[in-house]
């Protein structure tokens, strides 16, 4: 069981960026006021994808608010949860997920992680000069 969203952050990462699967990231990064938590450029299927991640242990509301207001910057939003969490998401959220293409990764502590729902993948994403400064130099 989590106890502080940075282990989370970090096991999840660890595991996740392996094999260096993330071309760039950055932590912390302000495409949106308020920050996203984890950004992250990936070549998926020979193309480039931008990815929005947030953390989350429990106000998993707030999550999936974030998760909305950063799928219009981004090709993919995500939220990342404790698998302890997965009863709580599956019976009061999921489709609120699945309606806003919201997907879903539940971690367990070891790190490991799998995807609960995918998410829709946005091909018009909104260009800002943050993204751009993001893209260019990779910082945010």
């Amino acid at each position: 069981m989590y106890i502080y969203e940075n282990k989370l952050k970090e096991n999840f990462w660890n595991n996740y960026n392996n094999k260096n699967r993330a071309v760039k990231y950055q932590f912390e990064c302000n495409l949106r006021d308020g920050n996203i938590d984890l950004v992250t450029i990936e070549i998926y299927q020979e193309n480039y994808q931008i990815n929005a991640i947030e953390f989350k242990l429990s106000d998993i509301k707030k999550a999936i608010s974030q998760a909305k207001e950063n799928a219009s910057l981004v090709n993919r939003s995500w939220i990342v949860v404790p698998v302890e969490r997965k009863k709580v998401i599956t019976d009061k959220y999921f489709n609120v997920c699945r309606q806003n293409g919201i997907g879903i990764i539940y971690v367990e502590e070891s790190g490991r992680w799998e995807a609960g729902l995918l998410p829709k993948f946005n091909k018009n994403i909104v260009l800002t000069q943050k993204l751009l400064n993001f893209l260019m130099q990779g910082y945010c």
